[in-house]
């Protein structure tokens, strides 16, 4: 579909017309300038913080979804929460996983956990699912319960706090879970996933003011089969970058199998321009994150900032992480305050240079883990559970961007004080009036 605002002319400008390869982002309405020779990159210094949040909050847990909410009315005073959904844990001693379906909610503001009272019949209890959020509505499709895969579409109202169950028209992705679905104007578009052995490159689009599902037909160089990738909006473009795929399961068998093996864990960047249902590749510089899945890909200020991730490494995360943890806390001691640190799982790829760097930053990083939650409040990464390859997390983060922190009186230690938080409630004011047309009926409570 082709625009009429002299738009896809421009990013037909930046695509090489025999490789398809994108020369660099266009971010938004207005473009983030690239830089011009000579010029210096931006660079912004991190800070980990370990608030202390007061409440009953989520046992540990990964494959879980995180929704971000804001205030219902920008003219009244509200907080910005966090929904918490599903998830599962190995529960140890050889007797599998627990699945979850309860809902807990992060105060950003109070700084504190609540366990909601949902009325309606709740979804069934799963992991690998996606969530969007949907006007006041987080709307959640598919996901792996304890017996099968799904396909079912649930939403569950922020305001009235009721779960409603989406209808079970024809035309819906196959059952799969670690998919990625991205809210784009009226549109959701899933991609990707697995069930079972089965791995998915296909694109599904769930037309959110008829709810009709459709699978358009796109041109260019789409991403291979994969699931646990890392999916982002930005502006018009959508990028799904990593994840997993076995294309054989009898790898194992085969001489080279660790190659083979490692090679199943994708690093490439696609990205689908959704007006015109263009794929491309991205050009990029610096140093790529290595093969992963279950990472998470959040947009901070003009960066996209990447963070955790199972690389499929022989060694023990836990215990490697837990040793590194151990000996920052030593050299902490006699480290000056300019010093920072980096690690190979929390990178930036800057858009203004289409850049890979790893960021600095400054105190006792987060775990490496995967299968985690991470969002972008103002400028800052709010990070929640996981698996860090031994066991569950239940644990809540903060990566602070220290320029902005700087600027701001507050003390680091709170989840929501100091950090400066646009609800961006101009978008959910445009889906309003679709938001009541979605054709999602509650269940007896």
């Amino acid at each position: 579909m082709e625009r009429g605002d002299g738009r896809g002319a421009e990013i037909e400008a930046l695509r090489d017309p025999d490789t398809q390869i994108l020369a660099r982002l266009l971010v938004g309405p207005e473009n983030v300038e690239p830089l011009s020779n000579g010029a210096q990159a931006r660079e912004r210094l991190w800070q980990w913080a370990r608030p202390q949040v007061e409440g009953p909050g989520p046992c540990a847990r990964g494959g879980h979804s995180a929704t971000l909410v804001g205030p219902s009315d920008t003219l009244l005073s509200g907080s910005a929460r966090i929904f918490v959904f599903g998830g599962h844990f190995d529960k140890g001693s050889g007797d599998g996983f627990q699945y979850l379906n309860d809902v807990h909610v992060l105060d950003i503001d109070e700084n504190a956990w609540y366990l909601p009272r949902c009325r309606g019949t709740a979804p069934g209890p799963r992991y690998g699912h996606s969530a969007a959020l949907v006007g006041t509505r987080v709307v959640y499709f598919g996901g792996k319960g304890p017996a099968t895969h799904l396909r079912d579409l649930h939403a569950l109202d922020t305001e009235t706090l009721t779960w409603f169950q989406g209808p079970s028209s024809g035309g819906a992705p196959s059952s799969r879970h670690g998919h990625s679905a991205t809210l784009h104007g009226t549109r959701l578009c899933v991609f990707g996933g697995a069930c079972g052995a089965k791995y998915f490159s296909d694109l599904h689009c769930l037309d959110l003011s008829s709810m009709a599902w459709s699978s358009p037909q796109t041109i260019g160089p789409r991403p291979t089969a994969r699931f646990g990738h890392a999916a982002l909006l930005i502006g018009d473009s959508l990028l799904i970058h990593g994840g997993f795929c076995m294309n054989t399961s009898d790898i194992a068998s085969k001489d080279t199998s660790g190659d083979l093996l490692q090679n199943c864990y994708l690093n490439d960047i696609r990205v689908l321009d959704v007006n015109r249902m263009q794929w491309s590749r991205l050009r990029t510089h610096g140093v790529p994150p290595s093969g992963r899945f279950g990472h998470s890909l959040v947009l901070s200020e003009d960066d996209v900032v990447l963070f955790g991730g199972w690389c499929g490494s022989l060694k023990d995360p836990a215990s490697a992480f837990s040793l590194k943890d151990k000996v920052s806390k030593e050299t902490r001691r006699t480290m000056r305050p300019q010093d920072d640190e980096t690690c190979d799982y929390c990178l930036t790829l800057r858009t203004t240079d289409m850049t890979w760097v790893r960021n600095k930053y400054v105190g006792t990083p987060a775990a490496k883990r995967y299968g985690h939650t991470a969002l972008a409040v103002g400028p800052h990464l709010i990070i929640f559970g996981g698996w860090d390859g031994g066991k569950p997390l239940s644990d809540v983060v903060v990566l602070r961007d220290r320029s902005a922190s700087d600027k701001i009186a507050g003390s680091p230690s709170k989840v929501g004080e100091g950090l400066p938080f646009n609800p961006g409630m101009e978008n959910n004011e445009q889906e309003e009036d679709e938001d009541e047309d979605l054709a999602f009926e509650t269940g007896e409570a």
